[in-house]
This record gives C-alpha cells, structure tokens and sequence, in this order.
C-alpha cells in the first residue's frame, strides 16, 4: 500500500514538470506570436505615402515623422521651485546696519546705480532680507541729491509695496528730488501729485516738510501755491520762521518779469512779522535783483505802498484824502504822487500782470492770511526816522522830497533803501522806469547802505555776498576796486569764482587789458598765503573757467595760440565753451584763418559739439554769403573774400561729416547715468568697498561657578 502511495506521488511530479514545461512554452509562443502581429500591423498608404498608425491619442503623424513631446514648463514656477530650493545661509545675511553702511560707501563715491542694487539684488534677491524704511530712506535721498525723481517715487511706491511706513523723511527727499529735477515740468507734475496724496491720506506735514514744498513749488515756477502753503500754516498757527521767508525769496527769483517785486513784497511781510533776516536771506535778494524785474511803474508804486501800510494812519481823513491822491496817480494826473499809507496785497491767479489786490480799509484785513497785514508785525510810531530816503537828483529812479521836521541832518542816499525797517516817504515827485540792474540795486540802497543795512541786524556779509554784488555795481575799474578795497576792510578772503566773475565782467565791457591784470591780483593773494605756510590750502588755483573767461578776451589767433599753450602746460583740458567763446571773437572780427585754427581743435581733442558753437558758425557762413552779395551789387571785386570763403565751406562740409554733428545734437537723458554702470577711468581710483564683518554667536554652555582649591 505504501509502495502505492510513492509511485503516484512519482507520477504526479512527472506530469507536473510537464504541464509547466507546456505552459511556458505556450505563452512563448504566444508572445512570439503578439510581436510578430504588432510588427505586422496593417498599414493604409494614401496617394500621397502617407501612413497612419491607428492610434487615436497621437497628433500629427500624417508626416511620417517622429513626435518629440515636449514639456510645457511655466516660468513662474521655474522660478518659484528655484527660489525654494536655493535658500541663502544664515551666515551670508547681515543687519541692516551693515547694509546701510555698504550704500554709504557706493553714495560716498557717486555711485548711485551700485547704491540701488545693493537694495534690489543683493537684499531682495540673493539674501532675501526684509528692508526698512531706513534703507528706502537713504536711497531715495541719494536720488533726490542728483534729480533722479523717477526712481525715487519708485522707491516710495516700492516701500508701500512692502507695508513699510513712510516719514517726515521721506517726503522731505521726495519734493527734495521734485526741486532738483532736470524736468521742471515733471518736478512741479510729481510734487503736485505727493502734495494731493498727502492731504488725501490726512497725513500732517511738519515744519520741514512745510520749507520744502515751498521751495518745491517755488523753484517749479508755481509762485502761487507757494503763497497758499504759507497761507495754510497761518491759518494751522504755525510759526513762520526767517528759513520760511527764505524759500519764498527763492520762489521769487523763478518769476523773472516780476520776481524782484514779489521778494520786495516778501521782505515787507517778514519785517512787520518782526523776524530778522540772515544772511542767506540777503544774498538771495542779491540774487533776486541780479535775475529778476521790478514790473512796470505801478508795481513799483504798489510795493511803496506797501511800506506806507506799515506807518500808523493819522487820521481818517489824511486816509481819504490819500486814497485819492492815489486814484489820480494810477490814472495818469500829473504833480501828484501821493500814496496810501494803509494797503494789503495778495497775489492773485487772475492777471498775471496785475496779481496784486490792494485794499485801503484796515477794518477789513484779515491777520490771519499771510498776504495781508499783520497787526502784530506793524511798525512802531516811536521809532526815530533814521532810514529816511532823499532823492534830488535826475538820473536816479526816484525823486523824493521829505516834509518832515527833524533837529539833526539825516545821511543822502542815491537812492531809497526798500530793505529798511522805517522807510518815510512823503511825496513821489518823478518816476522813471527800472531796467538797469544798476537801477534795480540802486532802490535797495546800493552797495553802501546795502552793507551798512546788514550791519544793523549785525550780520556779517560773506563772499557769495560780494560775488553777486559784482554784476550789480557800477560797471566801471574804479567801482570794482573799491569793492575789492571794502572787501579788504571787512577781512573777507577771495576765491578763484570771485576772480572769474571779474574777468567776465571785464571781458564784456571789452575792457580787456584789465582782464588779463585780474592774474596780477591772483598772483597777489597767493604771495600772501605764501607768508603762512599753515594756510597753503587756501591757496588760489587758476581753473577751467578762468581760461574760459579769459576767453573773451582772445580776439586774435595768436592770443588764442597763447591761452591754449598755457593751460596744457598747467594740465588743464579744453572744453567745447571755451572753444564757443574764440569762435565768437573769430566770426564777429571775420578772421577765417582764427574760425577754421577753432574748427581743427574741435576735431582733434574729438569734443562734442553743442548747438553755441554751431550757432556761432552758422552766424558766421551767413555774414559772408552777405558781405559777398552786397559786394556783386555794388559792383566791387573782392576775390580775396571769395577765395577765403570758398576754402572755408569745403573744409566745412568735410568737418559736419567728420565731427559727427547729427549723433552730436541728438538729446540725451540725464538719468541714463544712473542706470548704467560707472565707467572706468584711465587713472587709478581709489575706490574698494569695506564689506562688513560677520559675527557669529558662540554656543555657550552655562558653568556654575566652582572656587579653586589650592
């Protein structure tokens, strides 16, 4: 039984073996067979041979051709999955200290674009640091030190952006980038803009944001919405300042036609608000009168009127009887030039002639408007007229007579001082028009009470002061050197712009033997530094504009020859002005051999020329071609005009060509600077960045204090 058992078990395992056997070679075969039917599938050729492989989720394979299955990647998340994976080291990020310290070392050297990116790469991309309103700060005040307004409004947008808060700071260097803007339209465009959103968003300017809207506003010509902003801190009791007063003498000087009348009237407000000018404020009205116009005769008289508003009225009547006096002089009735002693004035958007509003009623001033009287600021009755102006002589600009009854003799002026406190004038006999800036100083006292006013608020002038005075004092050697000799008294140090500003003024007279003697002069205050060898560094160095003042006065090719052979021996490069200036000498004395000498220097230093010059020669072509023609009409041979003329247009076609002057005169934007890198320079420069050190945080362990035993 059990031998049974064995042999069938035998049995079974034979024919198992078996089974497999055929098993695995059926499904041999059967693959075999599969492969053999997929190699072999039916394939329908059209006309054209073209196959189709009968598969309904392949696309354009009629061609015959491979597919390449692309994968379609978004870049967004290219740069999302790149962003995650390169995750900066804890070590390569530092403070924002040090990251301002980085900038400060960019914006110490001028590198505005360097300064941006150290904010937008290196922050923001590859260390992935949250920047304050500190960082946005300082970069938007670089912007603004260099007119770069449009990145620094994208820098405050960019700061919002990131719910960063902006400060008094903030719009300070905004309206700051406003005023120093190559733009002005643009400037005036963004500052209106900043002001809108401010007063939208309920956000308080302060005292300093108040100066630098002013200033803004003024320097982008909109004189109004100057004088409304001061309006508006009268009206928020706000304590206007002699800084204030200053701003809008700056406003004034951007009105050329009627500047020097607003400052007038500006100077008035200040003084009966009993704030005392400084000297930045008397170097302005310098400006002011150097740049600006007094307007017509009527507002001349309007700003008289002004100083006779700050006397006490006497009567009711002497007031009636003024304002009609003051009808019939506007109206033209002669011998009677009476003013009014109680006027307010406003300026006005209406008329941009007449902008000034006078109102003869002291019961209706408002002493809370800025442009109106003061009853705080008015002049004392007690004061001694010691200011009172005198003028009898025909060619000053004003003739006046004083009725009042005086015990000592008061000093003649040339002319009246409107800058003073107590100005008394009675009786305006003639009046005659102020063109002249001789003129224009002459009504502010001229140079000596101009001086003499100063030392009554005890305030010293400087040398900007003397160097805007210069254009405005006679134009004569003898009134040049007695400024020169007051400036000795006062121990004030010339510079080298003080003499340049003499050359120039020498040169324009034509005066130019005195020209060439300024040297002298130079010559003489070095020798003086020479005697204290602690004070070399105020030594006066001749530079570029020297020699370009000096320019002027070249009016032959030989001086020319001179001047240009002296400054390489002094290192010191030609510019295209200095260039413009001998051009001019050459064209007006039509020397053709000094016109074509200028040309060739053009060409050879490979200076870029600008619309002056090609002016000038223009100019210059077109005084030939007419002193040419009116010879042929006059019937009178000039062949030796001809020949020079003739040589010099062939040179001159060649030299547009060579000089490149299309390219020359296209346009360039100044904030293209900022947006390339700096270029290197041929000389060396000192110039490497200080990275910051690094610290890193020691892992301490805490050591409970154990006492040594000996």
């Amino acid at each position: 039984m059990a031998f049974r058992c064995l042999n069938l078990l035998r049995n079974l395992k034979n024919n198992s073996s078996t089974i497999l056997r055929q098993s695995l070679l059926s499904t041999t075969t059967i693959t075999n067979i599969t492969q053999q039917k997929i190699q072999n599938i039916k394939k329908y050729k059209t006309e054209n041979n073209i196959t189709y492989l009968e598969d309904p989720d392949t696309f354009g394979t009629l061609s015959g051709q491979k597919v390449i299955k692309e994968a379609l990647e978004d870049e967004g998340d290219i740069q999302e999955e790149k962003y995650l994976q390169e995750q900066p080291l804890k070590s390569q990020k530092l403070t924002i200290k040090q990251y301002a310290d980085i900038i400060k070392q960019y914006l110490q050297h001028k590198r505005i674009k360097e300064a941006i990116d150290v904010l937008e790469t290196r922050m923001l991309k590859e260390d992935r640091v949250k920047p304050e309103n500190y960082i946005y700060n300082i970069l938007i005040g670089a912007c603004a030190e260099v007119g770069y307004t449009k990145k620094a409004f994208q820098l405050y947008n960019d700061m919002k952006r990131r719910a960063l808060r902006p400060t008094g700071d903030t719009y300070t260097c905004l309206f700051e980038s406003c005023i120093n803007s190559p733009y002005p339209t643009y400037g005036l465009k963004m500052a209106t803009h900043l002001r809108n959103l401010m007063i939208e968003k309920n956000i308080e300017p302060n005292l300093t944001n108040y100066n630098v809207m002013i200033k803004a506003f003024g320097r982008c010509a909109d004189l109004q919405t100057a004088f409304k902003i001061v309006d508006e801190m009268i009206s928020k009791k706000i304590k206007i300042r002699s800084h204030t007063f200053n701003h809008l003498l700056q406003a004034c000087i951007t009105d050329k036609n009627h500047g020097l009348k607003y400052a007038l009237i500006v100077w008035r407000k200040m003084l009966n608000m009993k704030e005392k000018p400084n000297l930045y404020s008397f170097n302005l009205m310098l400006r002011c009168v150097k740049d600006c116009n007094v307007g017509s005769k009527e507002d001349l008289l309007e700003v008289i009127g002004i100083i006779q508003a700050s006397l006490p009225i006497r009567s009711v009547e002497n007031l009636k009887e003024i304002e009609g006096q003051q009808q019939r002089l506007l109206s033209g009735a002669p011998n009677d030039r009476k003013m009014t002693e109680n006027q307010s004035f406003v300026y006005s958007s209406s008329d941009s002639e007449r902008n000034i509003i006078t109102e003869a009623n002291e019961k209706h001033v408002k002493p809370t408007d800025f442009s109106k009287s003061h009853s705080d600021g008015k002049c004392s009755s007690t004061t001694d007229p010691t200011d009172l102006e005198l003028v009898t002589q025909d060619q000053n600009t004003l003739e006046v007579i004083e009725n009042y009854k005086k015990t000592t003799p008061l000093p003649k002026r040339y002319a009246p001082n409107l800058l003073s406190r107590v100005v008394q004038i009675d009786q305006v006999l003639a009046f005659q028009d102020v063109s002249t800036s001789q003129e224009k100083f002459a009504i502010i006292g001229g140079q000596e009470d101009f001086l003499n006013e100063m030392e009554v608020y005890s305030i010293k002038p400087d040398i900007k002061t003397f160097t805007q005075m210069l254009p405005l004092i006679e134009n004569s050697t003898e009134a040049e050197i007695k400024l020169i000799d007051t400036m000795k008294t006062l121990k004030i140090k010339r510079d080298i712009d003080f003499y340049n500003m003499l050359i120039k003024k020498r040169c324009l007279r034509k005066d130019y033997d005195s020209a060439f003697m300024v040297r002298n002069l130079i010559e003489e205050d070095n020798a003086s530094v020479r005697k204290h060898p602690f004070n070399k560094k105020h030594k006066l160095k001749v530079d570029v504009m020297t020699y370009g003042a000096l320019a002027l006065a070249c009016t032959t090719r030989e001086m020319a020859d001179k001047l240009l052979n002296e400054m390489k021996e002094k290192q010191l490069k030609v510019n295209i002005e200095m260039l413009g200036a001998l051009l001019k000498n050459a064209a007006i004395n039509m020397q053709f051999g000094y016109v074509l000498y200028v040309m060739d220097i053009v060409k050879q230093e490979k200076l870029k020329v600008n619309t002056a010059f090609l002016r000038h020669l223009e100019t210059f072509n077109d005084r030939c071609i007419r002193s040419i023609e009116k010879n042929e009409k006059e019937k009178r041979d000039s062949p030796v005009l001809k020949a020079a003329y003739n040589r010099f247009s062939d040179i001159y076609n060649n030299w547009i060509t060579d000089v490149n002057v299309e390219e020359a005169l296209k346009p360039e934007n100044p904030w293209k600077q900022f947006t390339e890198p700096h270029p290197a320079t041929v000389q060396r420069e000192n110039f490497q960045i200080v990275e910051p050190k690094r610290f890193y945080k020691k892992k301490r362990h805490y050591k409970p204090y154990t006492p040594r035993l000996k």
